[in-house]
């Protein structure tokens, strides 16, 4: 989600490992950047799970000059997914209410 709009939901199960979430950001994460802002630079925002602290990811993201936020992780008071997600379940509970009447 950003202030130009909100990305494709992507549904994952189980864990995720660290080359999922490689898999996620070449396959999601850049379409959808260039989807929302084409040219123009963004920074991106995670939550500094163990998964995507790795070299790895952190290699991935710096070979597709992906900008990072640097900013404490898991911390749901700086985190505004978790307004999204509150959105979401509102939505949810009035369709679900709808649908009961």
């Amino acid at each position: 989600m950003s202030s130009h709009g909100v990305g494709r939901l992507h549904i994952v199960r189980g864990t995720v490992k660290v080359m999922d979430y490689i898999e996620i950001l070449q396959n999601k994460l850049l379409p959808t950047a260039r989807n929302l802002y084409g040219n123009q630079s963004w920074i991106f925002q995670d939550d500094n799970a163990p998964c995507l602290c790795a070299k790895v990811v952190q290699k991935w993201l710096k070979d597709h000059t992906v900008n990072r936020m640097n900013w404490p992780g898991q911390s749901p008071d700086l985190n505004p997914i978790e307004n999204l997600w509150f959105k979401i379940g509102y939505e949810i509970s009035k369709k679900k209410t709808f649908k009961q009447t």
